[in-house]
């Protein structure tokens, strides 16, 4: 194989809103809409109201995307400082958005550490 071609067995994947790496990883850094509509959400684990982390929407219709929701309660029994982590959900706006964007992952700022992100899918 020559430094310039592409091994065949890996698909060729175009992703219309971010990027694909050559294994067919689809990335985007996504974004939160001010006021836009997003539906309301609540931990399993406390009733806490979910906070919207990051989505992703189809550039065409808005209304469907792809969202991650996640709990910043630190009272609530998943909350795990030490560990760094917390309830989170994936949701789909629509049957559409999860065949559109089921294999999109982006990332999400963790922590308020500039450099710390988890990637959701």
């Amino acid at each position: 194989m020559t430094k310039n071609s592409v091994d065949s067995s890996i698909p060729a994947v175009v992703n219309p809103v971010g990027t694909t790496d050559a294994f067919g990883n689809h990335y985007i850094l996504g974004r939160v809409i001010q006021d836009f509509p997003y539906a309301e959400r609540r931990c399993p684990y406390c009733e806490h109201k979910l906070v919207i982390a990051n989505a992703v929407h189809d550039n065409d219709s808005i209304e469907h995307y792809k969202a991650v929701y996640i709990d910043a309660n630190k009272d609530c029994p998943v909350f795990d400082m030490k560990a760094q982590q917390c309830y989170a959900k994936i949701y789909y706006s629509s049957s559409y958005a999860a065949h559109r964007f089921e294999n999109v992952k982006f990332p999400v700022k963790r922590w308020e550490q500039e450099e710390l992100y988890t990637i959701y899918q």
